[in-house]
């Protein structure tokens, strides 16, 4: 049985290879869109955006630890959800190709723009708190935002030539498309999990070191 597996995973890979290379790349050009934007940033609004950030920090380091985690958990669960979900929409339909790449652009754009305007404003301390709140979370949610917008490309672009050859078992191919989406899911709700109880004991201190800085 594991011997099937590693055949059909290399089997899915090899045929795969050039989708995930594309969908990697337009995560990365997010990712460095997303650092160079902050430097088009106004004056007025990097100062802005930096007493944002020192009330984010005092509030984080005062923060005790009867906090609603269990609110926080269903929003962040609920925006994976949603992402994951919309994702997979958008695979059954042959226009959605555009918006699935635009999702993981913009993950990527996200997590590049904090992370440059953290490191633009707290050099190292400012790289140690980038890596300690986005870097454990999203070792499991940039993997399933990829391998979905994978997914939903694949299966859009199956849809495409069913409509020119025909020949497909849609009811296989479909079934098997939602498994990933699902099992991609499980990824995003672990990395909610990440985000709301583990990420925050290490952005505490790092906090309370950029407080003082």
């Amino acid at each position: 049985m594991i011997g099937s597996f590693r055949q059909n995973a290399y089997e899915y890979l090899r045929a795969n290879i050039v989708a995930y290379f594309f969908m990697t790349l337009i995560f990365i050009i997010g990712v460095v869109v997303g650092a160079l934007a902050v430097k088009t940033l106004p004056e007025e609004q990097k100062l802005e955006l930096v007493g944002y950030l020192k009330v984010f920090f005092q509030g984080l380091v005062q923060t005790s630890a009867t906090a609603d985690t269990a609110e926080l958990f269903r929003n962040a669960a609920l925006n994976n959800i949603k992402t994951i979900g919309l994702m997979w929409i958008l695979g059954f339909t042959i226009v959605g190709l555009p918006f699935v790449l635009f999702i993981v652009f913009t993950r990527g754009f996200v997590i590049g723009f904090t992370v440059g305007f953290l490191i633009n404003e707290y050099i190292m301390k400012g790289l140690v708190f980038a890596l300690a709140s986005i870097l454990p979370h999203n070792f499991f949610a940039v993997p399933a935002v990829i391998i979905t917008g994978v997914s939903a490309t694949s299966f859009s672009l199956l849809l495409v030539r069913r409509k020119m050859r025909g020949k497909v078992n849609l009811l296989y191919q479909s079934t098997a498309y939602t498994v990933v989406c699902l099992v991609m899911l499980a990824f995003m709700l672990i990395a909610a999990l990440i985000e709301v109880y583990i990420s925050p004991v290490f952005m505490k201190v790092i906090a309370g070191l950029l407080m003082k800085s």
